[in-house]
C-alpha cells in the first residue's frame, strides 16, 4: 500500500510504500516541544519505505540530545519524523502528516514518564515508561 503525505507549506511530499506500523503517541519532552502539544502520533516505519516525492532539498536534520535525527521542512518547520541513531533502520513518522485521515486513534501511549503533568490520558490504551522492548526489538532488526 501507497500512503501520501506533505508539509504545511506543501513544499515536501513523500510516499511510504509499505505498511504503516500502528499509531502510538509519544508524550516525551521533545515530541512535545516540537509540536507544542501533549504528544505527538506517530508510527515506526521501515526508513527504506519513506521516499521523498518533491522538496527533498528543503528538508533539515536536527541532532537532538535524545539520541536521533529530527527531520523538518525548513520553510514552514513540519517535522515529517525522526530517524533513531540507536535503529538506523527506521523512522518514526508523524501522522499527521499523511494525507488520509487516522481511522484510529493511538493504540498505545509511550513515553508517559516525561509526560505534560496536566495532561490526563483516559482512552484506555495501554501505557509504558519508554519504547516497549518488542518495539525496540522490530526497529533493530528494520521491521518497523
Amino acid at each position: 500500500m501507497i500512503h501520501t503525505g506533505h508539509c504545511l507549506c506543501g513544499g515536501v511530499r513523500f510516499e511510504v510504500r509499505g505498511d504503516l506500523g500502528p499509531p502510538v503517541a509519544c508524550h516525551c519532552q521533545y515530541c512535545r516541544r516540537a509540536h507544542g502539544s501533549p504528544f505527538s502520533i506517530v508510527s515506526l516505519i521501515r526508513r527504506s519505505d519513506l521516499h521523498f516525492t518533491a522538496g527533498k532539498e528543503l528538508l533539515t536534520v536536527w541532532d537532538t540530545a535524545g539520541g536521533g535525527q529530527r527531520v523538518f521542512c525548513s520553510r514552514c518547520g513540519t517535522r515529517i519524523g525522526n530517524y533513531p541513531r540507536k535503529y538506523p533502520g527506521s523512522v518514526s513518522l508523524v501522522l499527521g502528516t499523511l494525507d488520509a485521515e487516522l481511522e484510529r486513534g493511538p493504540v498505545a501511549h509511550v513515553n508517559v514518564e516525561s509526560k505534560a503533568p496536566w495532561y490526563e490520558i483516559a482512552d484506555g490504551a495501554p501505557q509504558f515508561d519508554a519504547l516497549p522492548k518488542g518495539a525496540e526489538e522490530a526497529l533493530a532488526k528494520g521491521e518497523g
